[in-house]
């Protein structure tokens, strides 16, 4: 299931484009990726966390 996918069960929608952040990923387990209104996606092992820009997590 891809970062789309999971963000929208979430009810969460991605703005613009996603862009790769390797460092912010603490190791080769994690991939980090921010949208254009500066929401962080990270992916640990096919799970997905949404850290909002306002700093809610879901």
């Amino acid at each position: 299931m891809g970062i789309q996918t999971q963000a929208e069960s979430l009810g969460f929608r991605i703005v613009g484009a996603l862009v790769r952040r390797t460092d912010f990923e603490p190791t080769h387990l994690y991939r980090c990726f921010f949208d254009e209104a500066g929401n962080r996606y990270i992916l640990h092992r096919g799970i997905l966390t949404i850290v909002a820009a306002d700093g809610t997590v879901y």
